[in-house]
């Protein structure tokens, strides 16, 4: 199983762009085979700080998902809605089971 997130700061103003982008994104990347987990999310307190996180069955499930029409869309919009670039982490695990 394959973690990802991906953390950012919107741009002034482009919350809403944002959330427009992942209303449309994630019942289609939940749709997807190989999709365990897909959520975007906003921080309560701070408006402009959002994340996807994201559970896939097996790293060629997320490369297959890069490749859809949609995450293309995203991909090239998230530039020109974001401050610098996003902070992206992925862990590789065996599946879900207690830490000890």
């Amino acid at each position: 199983m394959l973690v990802l997130s991906a953390s950012f700061t919107a741009r002034p103003d482009a919350a809403p762009a944002l959330l427009e982008l992942a209303a449309m994104l994630t019942p289609l990347s939940r749709a997807e085979p190989g999709c365990l987990r897909y959520d975007f999310l906003q921080a309560p307190h701070e408006p402009n700080q959002f994340m996807f996180f994201e559970l896939w069955k097996s790293r060629a499930d997320l490369d297959e998902h890069f490749d859809t029409p949609y995450f293309k869309i995203l991909a090239e919009k998230l530039p020109f809605l974001i401050e610098g670039e996003a902070d992206l982490l992925t862990y590789e695990t065996p599946g879900p089971k207690p830490a000890f």
